[in-house]
């Protein structure tokens, strides 16, 4: 299976591409595949890194708006890699290149931009029987 990893400088895509390697050595894997080349469906799949790492400069940014853009216009179909570090990484990476059976695992944590009912319902629940307790909110 032939892998492309692109992504903005600086956000490891050598990284992961070295990383996917050693964990699948029958992949065959580019971190810097030329343009044309990713026009062509000369890859099986096509991995773009995330920008969810701090420090994210404004020059990633448009860099990385450039490659969805350029992806988006040719029909490339592309999945995006996020994780706080290389293994959380490496480990969305492999669910792209080969999906699980069933759906996702549900995110389990309190934050106020995940759209969850059910994880709404238990945030606001807790805060009102915080309050109600006289207790900050945890």
């Amino acid at each position: 299976m032939k892998i492309a990893v692109v992504g903005a400088p600086a956000t490891g895509k050598t990284a992961l591409a070295r990383a996917l390697a050693s964990h699948l050595d029958t992949l065959q894997i580019s971190d810097a595949p030329p343009p044309d080349a990713l026009q062509t469906g000369r890859y099986d799949r096509v991995l773009l890194m995330g920008l969810d790492r701090p420090g994210i400069t404004p020059a990633q940014q448009a860099n990385d708006a450039a490659l969805r853009a350029q992806l988006a216009a040719t029909g490339v179909p592309f999945g995006v890699v996020y994780g706080r570090d290389e293994r959380e990484r490496l480990r969305a990476a492999l669910r792209l290149i080969e999906p699980q059976d069933g759906p996702a695992p549900r995110w389990t944590g309190v934050c106020e931009k995940c759209a969850d009912p059910e994880c709404e319902f238990r945030l606001f629940t807790a805060l009102k029987n915080s309050k109600a307790a006289g207790r900050p909110p945890a």
